[in-house]
Parts: structure tokens; C-alpha cells; sequence
């Protein structure tokens, strides 16, 4: 159960996004990021105007740079270390299926591990949590279209054995950039008070902000 899912689970990616917003991130010119991947300019802009399609070969190679640019250790040191993270985190692929649940997100909820991991987001939650999902997903965030989002919710969590965790928190949204290639949604949230809850939402002026990617 507590594995990566396949990435035919997720969304399909939309390259020029991606690449536009890898290169704006890094201040790369077309032909630096051309260097990097071992083509030339003129492919880099027929890929960021979806003119073509990178190759497999060349999309994994994206990916890895995105993830040296982001992250000093392996993925699958990531993965291990989100599920020892004492804050309130969870990693969730694009089908909505929780992949890695933090020992802060289990000590928030009142359960364990396998009580979340493995589950699809609408068997293990209710109201505010599905609706970010639903409302990332068709922001085209699972495509890379987003680059980060902010949000105030209720997670209401069912637990297999049906008793009931209600949570509010403050929550920050990024996407991640695993192999296959797939993006996943990294959840970075912290637990607040009732009266905190109502006055970030007042600042946002909703319960969420998207911030698209370039």
C-alpha cells in the first residue's frame, strides 16, 4: 500500500508550460536549457510553443532537473523523509490518491500511517480538502500549469474504522517532479485556531489562491 503509484494515474503533462516555467525559474535562456539537455534552441521553441513533444528520453531528463534545482536528495529519500516530517504534509498524485502521509499529518488526524496512504482523497476525506483537489486539478496543476497555490480548509477526515478527525489548516501547495514522468502534489500545512482560520481566509479573500505557472 505504501508505495508510488504508476503515472498513468496522472494527468497528461503540458510540456510548454513546464519548460517555460523551468527556464523563467532558472533564468535560462532557450539556448542554456538547450546546452543542458544536448539539443538545440530551435527544438527548445518548438517545444514551448507545442510545436512537438519532447521525447521520453529527454522528459525524464526535464524532470531531473527540475528535482536537482529543487532538491539535494534522492526522491526516494524525499518520499521517506515527507513520511518522518513532524509538520502536517502529505504527497498525492494526480488519480488523488494519498502517496505519502507525515507523522505530523497521522498525529493531527489521530491515526496511522496505513489509515491514510494508499486511499483516494474522497474515501479518506470530505468538503474543503476534495474541493482544493478538484479545484487544483482543473487549474492544470497535475499538467504543471501551476506553479504554487495557498488555502485555508477543513480537512475532515473518515477513518477506515469510521470514527471522525476534523482539522483546520493553513495550507501550502507545490507541485513535485517524480519519475515516469509524473507531478504530485506536495501538501505543506499547519494547524491553526478557528480565529486564525477566519482572518487568513479574509486576506486571501477565499479560500484558496492559484499562482499559475508562466
Amino acid at each position: 500500500m505504501n508505495q508510488v503509484f504508476a503515472p498513468t494515474e496522472t494527468s497528461v503533462i503540458h510540456w510548454p508550460s513546464v519548460i517555460r516555467h523551468y527556464r523563467h525559474s532558472k533564468s535560462l535562456k532557450q539556448a542554456a536549457m538547450a546546452h543542458d539537455l544536448g539539443v538545440t534552441q530551435t527544438m527548445i521553441s518548438r517545444w514551448e510553443s507545442g510545436a512537438a513533444a519532447p521525447s521520453a528520453r529527454i522528459q525524464e531528463r526535464i524532470f531531473d532537473l527540475y528535482w536537482q534545482a529543487h532538491a539535494s536528495v534522492t526522491r526516494s529519500v524525499w518520499l521517506e523523509r515527507i513520511g518522518q516530517h513532524p509538520s502536517v504534509v502529505a504527497v498525492i498524485n494526480g488519480a488523488g490518491r494519498i502517496l505519502r502521509a507525515s507523522q505530523g499529518l497521522q498525529r493531527a488526524l489521530a491515526c496511522r500511517r496505513h489509515d491514510v496512504e494508499g486511499r483516494y482523497l474522497h474515501e479518506a476525506f470530505s468538503g474543503d480538502l476534495v474541493d482544493l483537489f478538484d479545484t487544483l486539478e482543473a487549474s492544470g496543476f497535475f499538467e504543471g500549469r501551476v506553479a504554487s497555490a495557498e488555502s485555508m480548509d477543513r480537512l475532515d477526515f473518515l477513518a477506515p474504522d469510521g470514527s471522525r478527525k476534523t482539522v483546520m489548516t493553513h495550507g501550502l501547495h507545490r507541485p513535485s517532479f517524480l519519475s515516469g514522468p509524473q507531478i504530485v502534489w506536495l501538501f505543506s500545512g499547519a494547524a491553526v485556531s478557528r480565529s486564525v482560520f477566519r482572518d487568513v481566509r479574509t486576506r486571501l479573500g477565499g479560500p484558496r489562491v492559484i499562482r499559475k505557472a508562466i
